[in-house]
């Protein structure tokens, strides 16, 4: 499917900004699956200094600096994307997960030495023995990678309730599993801790779910907002998307912007300004449409 994707932020604040200075994770990279077609950012009052680069992870990063006085700030990021998935992944049936676990310690390959890195802990995902013992129910030994993964993803949708506004992006796994309740970047972050307490290369994926579902099927959690699922990688496959938001491999539907160690590496709009303003409003608007369907 091509896709058009529009991504708008606005800030308004009660007093005048002399200055802002951001950072963007917005525009669609390409991975297998996904190739951006086209990608534009138009920033409200116009930016003195505006530049893309590619991070270390390998995602597109826009660096922006406005710096005459302003009391709204916009932000408009609009892509065309061909992403061609399938809705499930072939992993090998019989294979168990701590055959692809071994296996990626032992493999010299540059993939898998670059995959290594989100074996790790970090600053959103740190692996306590409570986020262990989730995992653990998953991934008793000798159990194929896919059911694993499969249930992993399942309980996670299963025992967490999605209620925007319950949680931060302050909130830590301890606070998600005493409360039961977040947001899909919660989720995202839980399932790449349980993947990593395991001894397998997991990373947060940050993008978008198609807005109109297909006719006669529920609309997605997610769609209109940025979405986020997880990763994890398998040997002779590479990585795997999950989304345990809505209990499902990622599929066609999602577009991909970025993908980090978690929510604070990749996410959409940070920065700093420089005011003497108590409050603002932030206002995010965002669309996938359908452009045509790829043969």
């Amino acid at each position: 499917m091509t896709y058009r994707v529009v991504h708008r932020t606005e800030y308004r604040y009660e007093s005048e900004v002399s200055s802002s200075y951001g950072e963007l994770y917005v525009l669609p990279r390409d991975v297998p699956g996904q190739v951006c077609r086209s990608s534009r950012v138009r920033i409200e009052p116009e930016p003195r200094d505006f530049r893309e680069r590619t991070d270390f992870y390998g995602n597109r990063a826009v660096y922006f600096a406005v710096l005459e006085p302003h009391t709204r700030l916009t932000v408009t990021a609009e892509s065309t994307v061909d992403v061609s998935r399938p809705g499930s992944i072939s992993l090998p049936a019989d294979q168990a997960w701590e055959a692809s676990r071994d296996r990626l310690r032992l493999d010299p390959g540059d993939d898998a030495f670059s995959a290594r890195g989100f074996l790790l802990d970090s600053p959103k995902v740190v692996v306590t023995p409570a986020v262990a013992a989730y995992a653990a129910h998953s991934f008793p030994s000798g159990r194929p990678l896919t059911e694993a993964l499969t249930e992993l993803t399942a309980r996670i949708h299963a025992d967490f309730a999605y209620k925007p506004g319950s949680t931060s992006v302050r909130t830590t796994l301890a606070e998600l599993l005493d409360g039961r309740q977040g947001v899909c970047q919660d989720f995202a972050h839980l399932e790449v801790g349980c993947l990593r307490s395991v001894g397998l290369a997991a990373r947060y994926v940050s993008g978008y779910l198609e807005t109109r579902p297909p006719p006669g099927r529920p609309r997605l959690v997610g769609a209109d907002v940025s979405h986020a699922w997880a990763s994890v990688f398998v040997a002779d496959v590479g990585w795997v998307d999950v989304d345990p938001t809505n209990d499902r491999f990622v599929s066609d539907r999602y577009v991909t912007t970025a993908c980090g160690r978690d929510y604070g590496d990749v996410s959409p709009l940070k920065g700093v300004i420089y005011t003497e303003s108590k409050k603002n409003e932030l206002h995010v608007s965002v669309d996938v449409a359908p452009l045509e369907r790829l043969d």
